[in-house]
């Protein structure tokens, strides 16, 4: 069976403070993006096993999240995974984070685990601070390490997405970052403290800005690398995108309030 895992986007990132475990307290809103990774789930097979050729088996997130729901419940059954992966790594659009949110959504259902959603946010956090926003599957603002989450409302608009070739290292930027002076999310102003220091720091980054802003504002998603720009429609954006440097990569499509990934867990009865 085939199940969405689709892209995040941040509106504004802000960091509050260190926290003595050595993660940051911070402050964002999530959206979902109406594009993503498809994956290909069957539990009728032998052993478990994660096919996704851009991402090494002991360092892909879907697999954590597999032997984690193996160890906490004690169950024998295995899963074949097939990822059809569009999200780039390091992209700060959460790629990893959301294969393995819809994978633990999946397995609970497939497994017959029942687990409430609640309980999956909780378990989640152990492999990734991203991974709340996934199982929620609802835009929300988001505080704590990203995983004290209220609903949002934000408006749902036209995007063109820009995928520069740089990869961001989450945590190499969390370390890098200085936030001594930090700014609120405020009214319609998406700061995001993470995007003067990606400017700075990755010329394509800054090449990228430099062109969309000639259009619309530009944002950096998470800690970078990926950008989108609010346009009024397809049509608009499109035109945009005919004219844009060879270098770059873009495409359009549209932000989300909700996930597709519920409406596909309902079909099979969460």
């Amino acid at each position: 069976m085939k199940f969405s895992s689709p892209a995040k986007i941040n509106l504004g990132l802000d960091i509050l403070r260190k926290r003595p475990d050595g993660y940051h307290d911070i402050e964002t809103v999530f959206q979902f993006l109406d594009w993503g990774d498809v994956l290909d789930i069957s539990i009728e097979t032998d052993e478990t096993k994660i096919i996704c050729p851009q991402v090494e088996a002991n360092q892909n997130l879907v697999l954590k999240a597999v032997n984690l729901l193996k160890k906490i419940t004690g169950t024998k059954k295995n899963a074949q995974i097939i990822i059809d992966k569009n999200i780039p790594i390091g992209a700060g659009l959460g790629g990893g984070s959301s294969n393995a949110a819809t994978v633990m959504h999946v397995l609970n259902e497939l497994w017959k685990l029942k687990f409430t959603k609640d309980e999956l946010k909780i378990i989640s956090v152990s492999i990734g601070a991203d991974l709340p926003i996934f199982i929620e599957g609802t835009a929300s603002k988001a505080e704590g390490i990203g995983d004290v989450l209220n609903e949002a409302n934000p408006e749902e608009a036209t995007l063109l997405i820009i995928l520069p070739k740089c990869k961001i290292s989450t945590k190499e930027a969390f370390k890098e970052i200085s936030f001594s002076s930090h700014k609120k999310i405020q009214n319609n102003i998406l700061f995001n403290i993470f995007e003067d220091w990606a400017r700075k720091n990755f010329e394509e980054i800054e090449d990228c800005f430099t062109w969309i802003e000639k259009y619309s504002k530009g944002n950096l998603s998470g800690t970078g690398s990926s950008i989108y720009a609010k346009f009024n429609s397809f049509e608009e954006a499109s035109k945009i995108i005919d004219n844009a440097p060879e270098s770059i990569n873009c495409f359009v499509t549209k932000s989300l309030n909700r996930s597709p990934l519920l409406d596909e867990l309902y079909k099979i009865g969460v």
